[in-house]
């Protein structure tokens, strides 16, 4: 059934319909489009500024082809489109749109982040006589485009969209969930660095032995709201 919906071939299936009034190929047809408009419905809701961007026709076509070739492998449809920016990067028509695909991954990832938990009880690094614990739905977004404020242009003010810097720039944002929403914070390279090797369970320490940017690093990371540092014997 799921090759069927997939190809339209109403002959993988012909013979599991009982004759009727309606003949296999359009109850398939039905059903299949049915299943379509969910899926494509699912990476519209995850993915509002590409919508925004490329216009509904475009985002339905890109979809559509993106389902073809990419079809969920749960039930779970909230996940679903986690390789459609990856798809973007390849997709022929999107060539003249380079920062779409971070684009798509930035909104995956506030959709993704907005549906965790709320609570410090994530990744945690022993500091000696301190442990620093990091918030459980904490997302580090590796980005060459500005799709934060692409984001922003397109809720705020579409005006804004012609003066952003579309220049190529590889940047890190920190996602985390709040009580209304979800936080954003850009991080310097030692703190992209530090992060990643605490959300890996990986020893960071060699990180900062070297570093020329340790103050902003002190605060990207120390007083972030996504991060704690409590004492071991207070």
């Amino acid at each position: 059934m799921a090759e069927a919906l997939l190809s339209g071939r109403a002959e993988a299936v012909a013979g599991w319909i009982e004759p009727g009034p309606i003949e296999a190929d359009e109850a398939l047809a039905v059903h299949r489009n049915t299943a379509f408009h969910g899926l494509i419905n699912a990476l519209r809701l995850s993915h509002p500024t590409v919508d925004a961007l490329v216009g509904g026709d475009f985002f339905d076509q890109a979809a559509r082809d993106f389902v073809q070739t990419a079809p969920p492998t749960s039930a779970w449809l909230a996940g679903y489109g986690d390789r459609f920016a990856g798809f973007l990067a390849d997709y022929e028509f999107a060539r003249d749109l380079p920062y779409l695909p971070d684009v798509a991954r930035f909104d995956f990832a506030i959709e993704a982040v907005g549906g965790e938990a709320i609570g410090l009880d994530g990744a945690m690094l022993d500091l000696g006589e301190a442990v620093l614990a990091l918030d459980a739905s904490l997302r580090l977004v590796e980005l060459d485009y500005p799709a934060a404020a692409i984001r922003d242009a397109i809720v705020q003010d579409e005006a804004r969209l012609a003066a952003l810097d579309m220049s190529r720039r590889r940047h890190v944002l920190a996602l985390w969930r709040l009580p209304d929403g979800v936080g954003l914070r850009g991080l310097g390279p030692t703190s992209a660095a530090f992060l990643r090797a605490v959300l890996a369970g990986e020893d960071p320490s060699d990180l900062l032995s070297d570093a020329d940017d340790l103050d902003a690093f002190q605060s990207d990371v120390f007083t972030a709201p996504f991060a704690r540092v409590s004492l071991k014997n207070p």
